[in-house]
């Protein structure tokens, strides 16, 4: 014998649905402030990369940037190569003259002698053999200069190997315009001294021919020193 349905039996399944059909929901934190804070952090992150790509990308290759600055370098460093061959051949120049300078001014130094009772000769002035003497050294060392550029214009080749070279060239200029220098003022001196007291004469006449000599050999000397000088700082540019 069947027993009746109870009503609150057969109306349960209504009442209470099935919990998997309705899970229960945990209660969300408010959106707004991780949110803020995630932006926050990305807009930093982004900003870095950009100003880290900025600082290491390239300048763009659009004609005035990389290859202008290439560019400039080339001539710089061909405008450097034609000054150096135009102070190489202005070099040559000024060293024959300064070898010529020597030559005359000792060659007349040499020859400044008088005959007869009253006879003198550069001989007995130590100013004199003093100028004199720097005097062949100059024209020596003018000489091997010269020959040692014209050489290396032919052959390729210099006699002197680098870095030495540049250090002797510009010591030696710097040596022999002093001592030129030194040896003019010297003869000047003596001769001025002389014609003070005793007047001009052929003898005197001779000596300021040969002190002018000197003189030009001296400024000769300079020039070659600047030249040599400015050879010397850029090779360590």
């Amino acid at each position: 014998m069947d027993c009746p349905a109870s009503p609150l039996r057969s109306n349960a399944h209504l009442a209470l649905p099935p919990p998997e059909n309705h899970p229960v929901k945990l209660p969300s934190p408010p959106p707004s402030a991780p949110t803020v804070h995630t932006t926050i952090r990305d807009e930093l992150a982004v900003a870095a990369t950009e100003a880290t790509t900025k600082k290491e990308a390239p300048a763009p290759n659009d004609g005035s940037g990389g290859k202008g600055k290439r560019s400039r370098v080339v001539e710089g460093i061909v405008r450097r190569w034609h000054v150096g061959e135009v102070l190489r051949r202005a070099s040559i120049g000024v060293r024959v003259c300064a070898a010529a300078f020597c030559l005359v001014s000792f060659s007349v130094m040499a020859a400044d002698k008088t005959v007869g009772w009253a006879g003198d000769s550069f001989y007995r002035y130590k100013q004199y053999k003093y100028c004199l003497s720097v005097a062949v050294m100059g024209f020596v060392y003018s000489g091997f200069q010269a020959f040692a550029q014209v050489h290396h214009l032919i052959s390729g080749k210099h006699i002197l190997r680098r870095p030495i070279r540049y250090y002797f060239d510009f010591a030696m200029d710097q040596i022999f315009a002093y001592l030129l220098m030194s040896a003019s003022s010297s003869a000047a001196t003596r001769t001025d001294d002389w014609v003070t007291n005793w007047g001009e004469d052929p003898f005197t006449r001779m000596a300021n021919a040969s002190t002018a000599m000197s003189f030009l050999a001296f400024v000769a000397f300079a020039i070659n020193s600047i030249i040599s000088g400015y050879t010397l700082c850029i090779q360590h540019v």
